[in-house]
């Protein structure tokens, strides 16, 4: 698969915090912005691994596991935030109420507890996050998982299908990421098609916020058989005549795989129509 590239002129609202701060800036201010950035991003994703919050706040440090641990460490024993283990090994962490009435007085956000939410699909989940994680690393804005289940992002049901997380590029132009990490049922993956089908190259764009419009459908898959079931009903809808060449060239393919302890692997981005549908049919 090609490479897939994003605009590069973004919104800066929700961006990870830069943390390449002068040498004269006293340590201490660092330390507290990036417990906050901490707080922040368990706030916005619901719950994170250690490796997801340190790919969020110190994504270029040299020893950002290390500070990454001291952090989450502090926080866990100020009862700030909460670390829970996952049913196959790892470690997520929460926002704890106190962290979120912390966050709540600092930042002027209503912040909640995360003590009552449920890990749930965590491969599923681990999916968006790390998709939506890597987009921030790029200077992109985002919606989360979360923040749609909980009704606390600019969104719309469509088709009966929910987002699992939006990324925001220039002009408001938005991507809607659709995550698989099993195999669907196959109403369910005609469920996505049909929101291509409805939804992309339309005049006018629909719209899923004031200022935000759907311009692209991403399908993200930990496996390579999760992505050929997807691919296959796309494929099938497209010979149908029910998706054009364009609609299906606006849907991004990425295969992201996942280790069972939540760590990315190599990610490769593509095209469905030009990548996957063209070659498919020479």
């Amino acid at each position: 698969m090609t490479r897939t590239n994003f605009p590069e002129n973004v919104l800066p609202t929700g961006k990870a915090m830069d943390m390449s701060e002068p040498q004269t800036l006293d340590k201490r201010l660092v330390q507290e912005r990036n417990r906050t950035a901490v707080l922040h991003w368990l706030w916005r994703f619901g719950w994170l691994t250690s490796r997801m919050i340190s790919a969020l706040v110190w994504p270029d440090a040299t020893y950002s596991v290390a500070m990454t641990r001291r952090t989450l460490q502090q926080l866990v024993d100020e009862k700030l935030i909460i670390a829970r283990a996952m049913t196959k090994g790892g470690t997520a962490y929460l926002l704890a109420a106190e962290g979120a009435r912390l966050l709540s007085e600092q930042c002027g956000v209503d912040a909640s507890s995360g003590n009552s939410l449920t890990i749930g699909n965590a491969v599923h989940r681990a999916c968006s996050n790390w998709y939506l994680i890597r987009a921030v690393q790029r200077g992109l804005d985002i919606v989360t998982e979360h923040e749609i289940v909980t009704e606390r992002g600019p969104y719309r049901v469509l088709h009966g299908k929910q987002a699992d997380g939006i990324v925001i590029a220039e002009g408001g132009a938005c991507v809607w990421v659709e995550c698989e990490n099993a195999k669907k049922g196959r109403t369910e993956r005609h469920k996505t098609c049909a929101l291509v089908q409805s939804c992309l190259g339309q005049v006018p764009s629909v719209e899923l916020a004031p200022g935000l419009w759907l311009a692209r459908v991403a399908v993200v898959a930990t496996n390579e058989q999760a992505l050929r079931w997807m691919a296959a009903s796309f494929q099938q809808f497209h010979r149908d005549g029910l998706l054009s060449d364009g609609q299906v060239g606006d849907v991004d393919a990425c295969l992201l795989p996942l280790t069972e302890s939540m760590v990315p692997g190599e990610s490769v981005e593509g095209n469905m129509y030009w990548d996957i549908l063209l070659p498919a049919a020479a």
